[in-house]
C-alpha cells in the first residue's frame, strides 16, 4: 500500500482516488456513486485549497469536524466497519485521534464512517447528492449550499467527475 495514504497533509486528485479505491476495496460500504470523491472535491479541492490544513484543525481532505469524527469512534453500530478496517488495514479505529485525520486515508475513512451512520442511502444523481451532502454532511451549521455542491462538482476534475 502506498505510504502517501499515511503522509500527513497529503493532497491531490490521484491521492484522493487512491484513498477512495482503498476504502471501496474493503468491500464493507455500499456503493457511494462517487460521493466520497465529490465530497473531497467540494470540501477542499482534494486538499489543494488553502485552509484545508489550517492551524488547530485536523479534519483533513474531507474536512471532518471534531464532533463528526467523535461520532465515528463512539457509535457502536459501526463496530462491523471498525473490525474490517482493523483486520484489513491494521487500524484500530477506536484508538485513533482527530489529529490522525491529517493523514489522507484516515480523513477518508472518517468521512465514510460518518456517512455509514446515516440510514438513508447515498443517492445516485448529482442534485440528490447535493441535497444529501447539505442535509447530512455539511448540515445547517456549514456554509455550503446545495447549489455550490452542484456547481463545484460540475467544474471538478479527477474522481469526482
Amino acid at each position: 500500500m502506498d505510504s502517501s495514504l499515511y503522509t500527513p497533509k497529503g493532497k491531490g486528485a490521484s491521492l484522493v482516488k487512491e484513498v477512495v479505491d482503498t476504502i471501496n476495496g474493503l468491500g464493507i460500504f455500499a456503493n457511494d456513486h462517487k460521493f466520497l470523491c465529490r465530497v473531497a472535491w467540494v470540501e477542499s479541492k482534494y486538499g489543494e485549497e488553502p485552509g484545508t490544513h489550517r492551524s488547530g484543525y485536523h479534519g483533513g481532505i474531507w474536512q471532518v469536524d471534531k464532533i463528526g469524527y467523535r461520532e465515528t469512534v463512539i457509535q457502536q453500530g459501526l463496530k462491523k466497519y471498525w473490525d474490517k478496517i482493523n483486520a484489513t488495514l491494521g487500524i484500530d479505529w477506536t484508538e485513533t485521534k482527530w489529529e490522525d485525520l491529517e493523514k489522507p486515508l484516515y480523513s477518508g475513512l472518517a468521512a465514510r464512517l460518518f456517512l455509514a451512520r446515516i440510514s438513508a442511502p447515498i443517492p445516485t444523481d448529482l442534485p440528490s447528492q447535493a441535497q444529501y451532502w447539505k442535509t447530512y454532511y455539511n448540515t445547517s451549521a456549514g456554509k455550503g449550499t446545495v447549489q455550490k455542491f452542484i456547481d463545484d462538482v460540475q467544474h471538478a476534475t479527477g474522481c469526482a467527475v
